[in-house]
């Protein structure tokens, strides 16, 4: 395996902060949304109101989260009649993190090659 070079390197610092700065990794790091997330994987489908009652949040304040976690595809919602349904999107946050970690397989030879022991 060849050695990084400081061209490979500053390429492997470009695509890790697109990687982090991605859309999912924004969504999972507010403390709100993680609890969101865990109240979520206990209940399984669940609509506004009922995230909202398990939190200190005001209702109008959980929809947006859970908006910021629907764009990001770790929850899935569907509509049945005035009430909006969420749960954890399970697949989806698979593949995501599938292809996260295959990006991540393409970046370490570039810049940070296993130590010689």
């Amino acid at each position: 395996m060849p050695k990084p070079t400081r061209k490979s390197r500053e390429r492997a610092a470009r695509e890790l902060a697109e990687i982090l700065d991605a859309t999912l990794f924004k969504a999972l790091c507010d403390p709100v949304r993680q609890k969101i997330v865990g109240i979520l994987t206990i209940e399984g489908r669940a609509d506004v109101q009922s995230v909202a009652k398990q939190l200190p949040q005001d209702s109008s304040v959980i929809s947006r989260h859970l908006a910021v976690l629907y764009d990001a595809e770790v929850v899935r919602r569907t509509k049945e009649g005035r009430h909006v349904f969420f749960e954890v999107d399970g697949p989806a946050m698979v593949n995501r993190m599938e292809k996260i970690l295959e990006q991540f397989r393409n970046i370490v030879p570039l810049c940070c090659p296993p130590g010689t022991e």
